[in-house]
């Protein structure tokens, strides 16, 4: 399929780099005109060529992959969502599982999703496969338990695709709630600025420490607002100097002592604690 918007950018930057050309043809003949054209026309399609030769080259995921699992039930039917993800977020890939269905119903579920995994691979975006599939009709159907999002599901497909426009489109319109659920579970963002140990166990939430590796998770990853940083180096310019020896936490030596209290100026730990 032709896409209009490309053709369109491909013509206003001809248009805009043959301006002096285009105006020297007007004056001249029909044939310069006729010329200058017939470039465009193959500058189109040689754009063009070059898109659709790009999009038929398969873009695997990497063997380590980002994600989440989502369970949730249909009409007391388990159903459990695993997305595989690009380094960008982007999704790659989909798995469906069903729990305790015959072996027929969760085959052709798993080569479905293996189907759709590899049109997105193939530069399917997702938007087209969420309007194929919401809304189709087949048992089960009915209300759903678990994902906050969506209560009411007239298919598994509809359930399955609801959920991903949702988490990767943004698409609250299929969403049974007024709000976005998950905003809930991260802390006020005044509250946030002001403490960062609250930053620190929002990241541990919401990051997996296997994805990462463990030792990286619990070394490098805690998280320092720029306020809390400033402040905290305000504190240490009345402090005379630092112990001298390294933080258990984080290892930099850059620990001191505050009202009789021994703290780490680079992740906040606070040895008395």
């Amino acid at each position: 399929m032709i896409d209009s918007k490309e053709i369109k950018k491909i013509t206003r930057l001809f248009l805009k780099k043959n301006q002096q050309k285009i105006n020297k043809a007007k004056q001249a003949s029909d044939l310069d005109l006729e010329n200058i054209f017939n470039e465009l026309i193959e500058e189109i399609n040689a754009n063009l060529k070059k898109k659709f030769v790009k999009n038929s080259n398969r873009d695997k995921l990497p063997h380590r992959r980002k994600g989440y699992t989502q369970k949730a039930s249909i009409n007391n039917h388990k159903v459990y969502l695993r997305t595989g993800e690009y380094m960008d977020g982007a999704l790659g890939e989909i798995f469906i599982d069903m729990h305790k269905e015959g072996a027929a119903f969760r085959s052709l579920m798993n080569n479905f999703a293996i189907a759709v995994s590899i049109g997105l691979q193939y530069g399917v975006p997702l938007e087209e496969f969420v309007e194929a599939f919401t809304f189709t009709k087949f048992e089960p159907s009915g209300e759903v338990k678990g994902n906050a999002e969506i209560k009411f599901s007239t298919s598994i497909l509809d359930y399955i695709f609801k959920e991903l426009a949702i988490s990767y489109l943004g698409r609250d319109d299929l969403s049974n709630e007024k709000s976005n659920q998950t905003t809930e579970l991260i802390p006020d963002y005044d509250d946030y600025k002001k403490n960062s140990e609250n930053a620190e166990s929002v990241l541990k939430k919401f990051t997996s420490k296997g994805f990462i590796r463990k030792k990286v998770f619990d070394g490098n990853l805690t998280l320092i607002t720029t306020e809390n940083t400033k402040n905290e180096t305000d504190k240490i310019k009345k402090i005379k100097s630092f112990e001298g020896d390294p933080c258990d936490r984080c290892g930099n030596f850059t620990v001191y002592k505050e009202d009789k209290k021994v703290k780490c100026l680079t992740c906040l730990h606070n040895f008395d604690e």
